[in-house]
This record gives C-alpha cells, sequence and structure tokens, in this order.
C-alpha cells in the first residue's frame, strides 16, 4: 500500500525561488538563485507501514530553460541512530521507499542518508519519532461552492475534511496532516490512438487510425480502486489550545473530481517543532500570501547538509513522525451538481481492430495510483 503527502520540487521551487526573480521581495542572499544543480531531498519517516519515502530532485537546464529533474540511481538509506540499523530504499517511479513492511518506532532516532551517483553525499541531522494523538472525529461536509480552483478558474463543490482531537495537556504538539481518496476504478486501461496488447498500448499504425476508434477502453479484472493523493499543507500548533479538545479543525478540501463514492483517509502526524516551522515557512510560500513568517533561507534549508561541502545549500527536510490513521466513507452518486472531470464513455474493441483475440479488461496492477486493497471503510 504506497502512500506519500511529496512536496513537489516543481511547486517548491516555483514558489521559493520565483519569488526572487518578481521584485516582491528581494533576496536575502544571492546564493539563493535559480543555478543548476541546486538539490531537494523531501524526505518522511514514519511509524506506519508504507508511509515513509524519499523524493529527491537537482535543478537542471532543459533545452535552455530553468526545470527540475528527479535524481535516479542513488543509493538511499534510513539509519538508526541508537542503534546502526540501515534500511535501504527501494527506487520507484517517483521516489525511493523502504520495504513496504518498514515502520519506525515512538522514540526512535533516525537520521537520512543520500549517495548521488556520481559520489555526491547527503545526510540529514537526526530527528526522534514523537507519540502520536488519536484522531477523535472525522467529518465531511459537503458544500456546492466549496472553493475556488485555479485549475477550472471558478467556484467547484467539493467535501470540507475535518478531525477532532483532544490535544495532551503540558506539552507543546505540532500536528501535519495529510490524506488519500479511494473511489472506484471503472476502466483500468484507456489507449489513445491504439490498443491494449501484452499489458501496455500499442499506437495504431495510419491505417488503422482511419477505421479504428480514437480510443478503446478496459475495465478492470476484480475490484479496483483509483488513490488521489493531498496537494496542500495542513499542520496546527496548540499554543492556543494547549490541553483542550479540538474539534472540527478543517484539514482539506476534497473536491468533487466525479460523482462516485470515494472513501478518504487522513493521517494525523506527531512532529517536532522544528519540522513544524519548516513546514509553516513553506506553506506560506506556496500559499503565496504576505505573510513569510521566516527569512527565505529559513524557508529554503531544512536538516539536510553535504558533509563534505558544508557551504553548499541543500533545500527540503528530512520528518521523523508517528501517525495516528482513520478513514471515512463518504456517499456523492446522489450530488446534483455535475463532475468536474469530463466523462469518459467506454468504446470497447470490436470488429475493426481486426487483431485478435479481443480484449476487453485487465488486472488492477497496484500502483501508488490504484490498489486493488478493498479499503476498511469502503461500504457497498
Amino acid at each position: 500500500m504506497k502512500r506519500r503527502l511529496r512536496i513537489s520540487f516543481n511547486l517548491f521551487v516555483a514558489a521559493a525561488l520565483g519569488l526572487l526573480f518578481s521584485g516582491c521581495i528581494d533576496p536575502v542572499e544571492p546564493e539563493f538563485a535559480f543555478r543548476e544543480g541546486l538539490v531537494y531531498i523531501d524526505a518522511l519517516i514514519a511509524s506506519s507501514p508504507g508511509a515513509s519515502y524519499v523524493n529527491i530532485s537537482e535543478s537542471a537546464e532543459v533545452f535552455g530553460l530553468n526545470d527540475v529533474v528527479n535524481v535516479n540511481g542513488a543509493r538511499v538509506s534510513f539509519v538508526n541512530v541508537q542503534t546502526s540499523e540501515e534500511v535501504l530504499l527501494n527506487e520507484d517511479e517517483d521516489g525511493y521507499i523502504p520495504p513496504m513492511e518498514f515502520a519506525a518506532s515512538t522514540g526512535e532516532s533516525w537520521r537520512l542518508s543520500v549517495v548521488f551517483p556520481d559520489g555526491r553525499e547527503y545526510e540529514s541531522l537526526p530527528e526522534t519519532v514523537l507519540s502520536s494523538v488519536p484522531i477523535d472525529g472525522l467529518r465531511a461536509d459537503y458544500d456546492p461552492e466549496l472553493v475556488f480552483s485555479e485549475e477550472f478558474n471558478r467556484i467547484v463543490p467539493g467535501h470540507r475534511i475535518s478531525v477532532g482531537f483532544d490535544d495532551p495537556a503540558g506539552q507543546e504538539n505540532y500536528y501535519f496532516w495529510r490524506y488519500r481518496t479511494f473511489e472506484d476504478l471503472i476502466y483500468c486501461a484507456i489507449c489513445f490512438d491504439g490498443i491494449l496488447r501484452d499489458g501496455g498500448c500499442t499506437t495504431n499504425t495510419p491505417e488503422q487510425s482511419a477505421i479504428r476508434e480514437a480510443y478503446y477502453s478496459y475495465g478492470c479484472i476484480g475490484p479496483c480502486w483509483r488513490i488521489r493523493y493531498a496537494d496542500n499543507i495542513a499542520i496546527f500548533s496548540d499554543q492556543f489550545s494547549d490541553g483542550n479538545a479540538v474539534s472540527s479543525l478543517p484539514i482539506a478540501d476534497i473536491l468533487l473530481y466525479n460523482n462516485e463514492n470515494i472513501v478518504i483517509e487522513v493521517q494525523q502526524f506527531a512532529i517536532s517543532p522544528s519540522a513544524y516551522e519548516y513546514l509553516r515557512a513553506l506553506k506560506d510560500l506556496i500559499d503565496n500570501n504576505s505573510g513569510l513568517n521566516a527569512p527565505l533561507p529559513a524557508v529554503l534549508v531544512g536538516n539536510l547538509f553535504n558533509p563534505e561541502d558544508p557551504d553548499e545549500f541543500v533545500l527540503g527536510r528530512f520528518t521523523a513522525a508517528s501517525a495516528a490513521t482513520e478513514q471515512l466513507f463518504i456517499e456523492r452518486i446522489f450530488i446534483q451538481e455535475p463532475q468536474l472531470e469530463e466523462r469518459i464513455i467506454g468504446l470497447f474493441e470490436d470488429d475493426r481492430v481486426m487483431d485478435p483475440p479481443t480484449v476487453t479488461n485487465t488486472p488492477c496492477e497496484e500502483s501508488r495510483f490504484r490498489t486493488a486493497v478493498r479499503p476498511a471503510a469502503w461500504e457497498d
């Protein structure tokens, strides 16, 4: 079961470094001008199996334009500070993950070790896994005018997700939420200008394109759920609510991409004060509001460094966190507002394909974005 809120490097650098060129604020230090070789590492080690990950990117000039690229082929590991145990991570389609059964334990301290293919090394300061606080109430409230969406350039419908919890008294507590949603997947493959053969979409010849449909759809063999991930940063400090019960705290907006029923899974993380300050500053950058509460270098640089070059700025952060997890089923099939995504009409192979045997469905392949594992809160 794959996991992850990823603070995308494209979004991060566009928000952070874009400020340097906008003229809205002055650069705090000239070293932060966009250049090739800026390294960004977004890493989380968590107490839930399947929740830990490392994402590594680097700025580069591509066809004369500033861009960012994923770093492939690195040696990435979590190192237990107390026991020296090393957990190697495997590379997947968009990052690095430990074995799926891996989970850190409360009280353990870990650090991150990264070795690039060219030999460059990066490490983090140690982070300790704090005790999580249970979720006491998860709710979804539908609003036909939920939020303005830049993607759709209008006010869109959806559900506002809120949580409740009892904040432990007499200590500073910092919270970070992420979520993912599960929805029925009707088609496990859609091939445009081609057909599905041997597990992949082939491309039509010009002669085939003249007689075949523009696309063909293929159902799923067995149940299958599409997974979507959070695209926001939700954090909270108990500075003004120490020891109190917190209720109906909004943490996410789930847009009505389609009218399928969904399950939302929320993870509530306990994080360190430094992790909270980093995420708060990053959230301000990404939200592009006027409340930059930290100098720009503090926003860009977390707890990562190059042991061979102390002058190199390493963007991003390694965070250790324990999580409390809850799921909620949300019925959406009776909502009257039209869905936001264009509805795909099923088109199935027919005699014009002329490439027997006919294929009508395909397996639900496990990935970050789909699963055949039924969510615990799913209702038929």
